[in-house]
């Protein structure tokens, strides 16, 4: 298989990384554009092909991920709808239906996926939407291509918008917390580096208590919570500020900006 990208963005970096360094693919089997040639260069350095021609990886590939930002869509997919003819094509942006999709490329085989950034350290977690028109073994080919760089959900399309306000946008809520943990440690007397470093390995370990413990969250915050103790006057102040009512707020809204970006 030959496999494309239309964008050098941060994305179609991260999905290269996994695939070259799970040894899906080797790169002279990779092809990847992007208008502004100098965002090629660490490509090329690697052995990928690199065009600033859409067409060209179209022609080039067997399937082709879009990773282009979503204003750029009404005018890249004229362009390569042609060449994309029975080919498989992926759009990993949000809003964009698989209806309005197969209305801009007919004859094609497309389809949707949702990752999210820690995809870039090899620990993405990617929805992706079962399309009953695509070939087996192309939908395999794009499964097989995102679990190099993490795990992989195969949901409905009705389900899309809630993965982006579970997955596709969440990375950003644990990076506000992280910050404003940062900035109180400061403020008791921490230094930054060190502040930073404590609340990034106790997310990152009570992550991995969650995933491999069997227990659920809330059992292991109260496993943490002693009677009496400095954990639980701590969360004290979570129940003053409503901290579940907000996170399922920003959770409703993040859903409702899907929903109107929807075409």
């Amino acid at each position: 298989m030959k496999l494309g990208f239309i964008g050098a963005g941060n994305m179609s970096g991260a999905i290269l990384d996994g695939v070259l360094k799970g040894g899906l693919l080797q790169a002279e089997q990779l092809w990847i554009s992007n208008h502004h040639g100098d965002k090629l260069e660490r490509f090329a350095r690697l052995g990928i092909h690199t065009t600033t021609d859409n067409c060209q990886v179209v022609r080039e590939t067997d399937l082709v991920i879009l990773g282009i930002k979503p204003q750029m869509f009404g005018q890249v997919l004229p362009q390569i709808a042609e060449q994309a003819k029975g080919k498989g094509v992926l759009s990993i942006s949000p809003g964009y239906s698989l209806a309005w999709l197969r209305e801009q490329l007919p004859g094609c085989h497309v389809m949707r996926a949702m990752p999210n950034t820690p995809l870039l350290v090899g620990k993405g977690c990617t929805a992706l939407v079962q399309s009953g028109d695509v070939p087996e073994e192309i939908f395999a080919a794009v499964k097989a291509v995102f679990s190099s760089a993490g795990e992989v959900f195969v949901v409905p399309e009705a389900l899309i918008d809630a993965v982006i306000a579970a997955a596709g946008s969440s990375p950003a809520y644990f990076f506000r917390m992280a910050d404003a943990m940062v900035s109180a440690g400061q403020a008791l007397g921490l230094a930054p580096d060190e502040a930073l470093r404590m609340a990034a390995l106790t997310m990152e370990g009570s992550a991995r208590m969650l995933l491999e413990s069997g227990k659920t969250a809330g059992e292991l915050k109260r496993q943490v919570c002693s009677p009496g103790g400095t954990t639980l006057a701590a969360m004290t102040a979570f129940d003053d500020y409503r901290f579940e009512e907000m996170v399922n707020e920003a959770m409703e809204r993040c859903v409702r900006r899907s929903q109107e970006l929807g075409k």
